[in-house]
């Protein structure tokens, strides 16, 4: 991968954050609980893939997202093992939220994971700049 499509994937990949983020909050808006919790992980997911599109790493998997995310960024210090969590969190809302009719999710717990999802999406963010000036 060159660096000119380094830095485009990484952007689309943003772009795709950023989206997700926004659909996350008109669902949750519009009272549309579980289908915003699944869209919050995405906007997490997305941060994520872009992060580690800078390593040249192009995760295969959700589950390789994690792990990767782990691997490169959390055991190496540049993300607070914290953000490893609020990301397996996140990603086992969606699952729950997108399968189990049994999953209950309230407005608050929402509210609180879209303060999250924002500050994760930052702190990534950061580290791009850093990692590609």
């Amino acid at each position: 991968m060159t660096d000119d499509n380094k830095r485009a994937n990484i952007a689309a990949e943003l772009g795709r954050c950023d989206e997700s983020l926004r659909a996350g909050t008109v669902l949750l808006d519009a009272g549309l609980l579980h289908d915003a919790e699944s869209r919050l992980y995405y906007a997490a997911y997305h941060a994520a893939v872009a992060l580690l599109l800078t390593q040249g790493l192009e995760p295969r998997s959700h589950t390789g997202v994690a792990n990767l995310l782990g691997l490169h960024f959390v055991k190496t210090g540049r993300l607070d093992p914290g953000d490893a969590r609020l990301f397996a969190r996140l990603q086992k809302y969606r699952i729950e939220a997108d399968y189990s009719a049994e999953f209950v999710v309230t407005r608050d717990a929402i509210e609180e994971d879209v303060a999250a999802c924002r500050a994760f999406i930052e702190r990534a963010r950061a580290a791009i700049a850093v990692l590609l000036p």
